[in-house]
Formats: C-alpha cells, sequence, structure tokens
C-alpha cells in the first residue's frame, strides 16, 4: 500500500500501511491527539488503514499535524510490501489477458485470434 495523504486547511487525512498494520499503536496515539484542543475530530478507519483529522486552523496547521504523526511513523512504508503489490497488480493484468483471449477463443475460433495482431 502506498502512503495516502490529503490535506486541507482545516482537515488532514492519512491512508498508510503502518496505520493498516498497527491499530493499537495508531489508537493510543489518536488519545492523545485528542487531548490537543485545535483538534475538533478524529475518525480511525482500522480496515482502511486511515486516519481524518480535523482541527482548528487558526490554532493549528496541516503541515505541524502532520510533521506530529511522521514522527510517530503514520508514513513509514515497507519496500517488500511494495514489490509484492506490484506484483499482484501484474498478475492480475495477466490473468485477466489470458481470461479474455480464451473468451476470444470460444467465440471466434483460434484461427481468426492468432490472426489479431495482439494475440
Amino acid at each position: 500500500m502506498s502512503t495516502y495523504i490529503h490535506k486541507t486547511e482545516r482537515r488532514l487525512r492519512i491512508r498508510s500501511e503502518y496505520i493498516l498494520q498497527h491499530p493499537q499503536q495508531v489508537a493510543e496515539f489518536i488519545q492523545q491527539l485528542n487531548e490537543i484542543e485545535a483538534i475538533t475530530t478524529i475518525r480511525h478507519k482500522k480496515f482502511a488503514g486511515s486516519v481524518a483529522i480535523q482541527f482548528n486552523s487558526d490554532e493549528l496547521s496541516a503541515d505541524d499535524l502532520l510533521e506530529t504523526v511522521e514522527s510517530h511513523g503514520w508514513l513509514r512504508t515497507e519496500q517488500r510490501s511494495a514489490l509484492v503489490e506490484n506484483a499482484v497488480k501484474s498478475g492480475s493484468r495477466t490473468l485477466v489477458k489470458g481470461v479474455a483471449m480464451l473468451a476470444l477463443k470460444q467465440v471466434m475460433g483460434p484461427t481468426l485470434v492468432r490472426a489479431m495482431p495482439f494475440a
């Protein structure tokens, strides 16, 4: 999973591998974040690996908040996981192409499919 960050003037949303794989540590840090008066709401979607934080921009900036969560590892990724994710995507494309070719052979016949330039 690649890290996703979306920030606006009053909201910061982060989706990352760390948030997905360490829900207990994230929940503990969220409790600490809730003690900050400038933070109004925090939504933690454990199964999506996502946290959305709404805050008062007069008291806290998105960049400062992002720096804080980064110091707790929320933006950390593992290269091994990215390798596996890319392999799955690549394998899925190959599988879909193979299934499409089988379907074309059934409908059009193997001789016509072999004559096509993409086969």
